[in-house]
């Protein structure tokens, strides 16, 4: 069994590959930026140089492969013309070239976002309603892999992933500085998910061919200010600064022409001030007894705790924040 995972030397992808190769499924890992291929050097796997705008490099990734674990793309919440080339055209690329290679299992790691603000905690059954762009192309993706799928004969899972956090995401990354800045209150509940839990729902639904979209979180929502409120807690040096969200809105509108033409990823836009102050609970119930698992952090408490201790040995430098090629 030959699993391909792209994006693998991403913040998710990365915790893909280390539980696929752990478990002895040595797997077939895609690289785009090949200086960052010595992430992966210690893991029993195989690397593979691809690239998502190549749609000749996809085949060859996927030539002989019997499931792909697809995380690549430009995770930022920017707008809708910056993430199509990867997001939709790459994907589908991807996908087609998986499916005419006999690959019979394609997880995609779609995003909580697909659905609008709510009260009510997020099922499988809730409605998708974006509210922001990222969200928006994540459905779309959604949709064209479910019909290719059915076309094909491809068992597709769309896992719809929340916040998830670790010792080396972004939210990390600003806690090694000890400074955070936070656009509103984010008293709203969320759902949150420590990276190990979210890597083992992909490869699970992998190994079982799951099929359906769902979205997944831990055992408590809870609104951001619950989580820096532990953070803070647990780092009396770590430095909280809190801007309203009105200003937040403002101050990242007047950078949008100057993101705009970038052509790096961006950090610092409305969608990311949106998302921020959402209010998206999930169910605990979701997904989790259908994949027969369960999460290894029930709640932010055991996971924030695990990732400040893993903190200790390393440094991290994101891959929105690699500028190497």
């Amino acid at each position: 069994m030959t699993t391909l995972v792209t994006g693998a030397t991403g913040f998710i992808g990365l915790e893909v590959a280390r539980q696929l190769a752990q478990a002895g499924r040595r797997p077939r890992l895609l690289v785009r930026r090949r200086a960052r291929g010595p992430l992966l050097a210690n893991l029993d796997a195989d690397l593979v140089h691809a690239d998502l705008r190549s749609p000749a490099s996809l085949r060859r990734a996927v030539e002989g492969c019997d499931e792909v674990i697809h995380l690549a793309g430009r995770a930022v919440f920017e707008p809708a013309r910056k993430l199509i080339d990867t997001f939709v055209h790459g994907t589908r690329d991807l996908a087609e070239a998986a499916a005419d290679a006999g690959v019979r299992k394609f997880v995609f790691a779609s995003s909580l976002l697909v659905h609008g603000p709510t009260d009510e905690l997020i099922t499988a059954e809730t409605p998708p309603a974006p509210v922001v762009d990222y969200g928006r192309v994540k459905l779309f993706v959604e949709r064209r892999l479910a019909a290719l799928g059915r076309a094909r004969g491809m068992h597709v899972a769309n896992v719809r992933l929340p916040h998830v956090y670790g010792p080396t995401d972004q939210l990390f990354g600003r806690v090694h500085r000890r400074l955070l800045l936070v656009p509103g209150r984010g008293s709203r509940p969320y759902a949150h998910l420590h990276v190990a839990d979210a890597a083992r729902v992909l490869v699970r639904a992998a190994e079982l061919g799951w099929q359906g979209a769902s979205a997944v979180g831990d055992a408590e929502p809870a609104g951001w200010d619950d989580v820096l409120g532990f953070l803070a807690e647990a780092m009396p040096d770590l430095r909280i600064v809190r801007a309203p969200e009105t200003l937040a809105l403002a101050g990242t509108g007047l950078l949008a022409p100057v993101t705009a033409i970038r052509r790096r990823p961006a950090l610092q836009t409305v969608d990311t001030v949106r998302s921020w102050n959402l209010s998206l609970p999930v169910d605990p119930g979701a997904l989790w007894p259908e994949l027969g698992i369960a999460p290894q952090y029930p709640t932010y408490r055991e996971g924030l705790a695990a990732s400040l201790d893993a903190c200790v040995a390393f440094r991290w430098l994101h891959p929105v924040r690699d500028r190497s090629h």
